[in-house]
This record gives structure tokens, sequence and C-alpha cells, in this order.
């Protein structure tokens, strides 16, 4: 679907054709390792296909894929409220900020549409961070992981 110049928000029986770049930006963005795969996968593929996650794209002037972001409807646990989660966001070649303003603006239209009060995401990309705060976004908290190995 055409939803603003070349900015898609993909289809359910389109996200196919898109797989493997969707893929690909996926382990890229979330940094996931290979044993990950598998689950991450199924369940991503699952939910695009049922339209619980949705996938925007962004193609150039000759509609080479440029840009990937999964989205999906979340509810807040804390304040009942729905929030558009970005799960993922990945650029094969860097957003200019006038072309990152472009694209959060698709979002939110549709987060607006879609009875959502806020739009999130995490991530550990620095262009990202900085794009977020120049949009207008703010820290909510940092996340912080350490690995205890084995099975």
């Amino acid at each position: 679907m055409l939803t603003d110049k070349s900015i898609y928000k993909l289809l359910p029986f389109q996200v196919p054709r898109f797989w493997d770049a969707i893929k690909y930006a996926c382990i890229k963005a979330d940094m996931l390792r290979p044993d990950e795969y598998g689950n991450y996968f199924n369940e991503l593929l699952q939910e695009l296909l049922s339209d619980k996650a949705q996938c925007f794209i962004i193609l150039d002037k000759n509609k080479v894929l440029r840009t990937i972001a999964i989205t999906k409807i979340i509810v807040n646990k804390i304040s009942a409220t729905k929030e558009l989660y970005i799960q993922a966001t990945y650029s094969m070649a860097m957003l200019r900020d006038d072309e990152a303003k472009e694209y959060i603006n698709i979002l939110l239209r549709f987060a607006h549409q879609e009875g959502c009060k806020r739009i999130t995401f995490t991530g550990t990309n620095w262009r990202a961070q900085q794009v977020a705060e120049m949009l207008g976004f703010t820290e909510r908290y940092r996340s912080y992981v350490y690995e205890l190995g084995g099975e």
C-alpha cells in the first residue's frame, strides 16, 4: 500500500516477497545470534502474516530497498494504553534527517490511526538514538544484560 512517496506499509501477502530482506534487517538491528534465529523468525513471520506486526519500507527512486522498520501495537502493562513499538529498524544507507522526519511522520499517522498514545523503541544503534532525540523522543530507561553462559 502506498502511504507517502516511496514509503510503503506492506500488506501481509507482500511479506514473503521481502522476507529475506526483513530477516537481514532484523539480524542487524536486533544483533541476533544464529541460535536465536529460529524462534525469533517463526514468531515474527506469524505476526507479520496475521497483521499483528507491521513492516514499513522505503524504496529509493529506482525502487531499491533502502530502509525496513518492523512495528507492533502493544498495550503498556502499567498505563493500559496502546503504544506503537518499533521492534526493529535498519537502513541499507544512512537516512538524511529530512528522510527520517518523513519516515517517522508516517509512523506517527499510523499510530494515531490505531489509537496509540505513544511510539516506543529500544536500540543500540547510535544513529537511531541521535535521530530519535532530534525527533523529540525522550529516554525512558536503559537496559543491561549479563550473559551467564551455558544452556
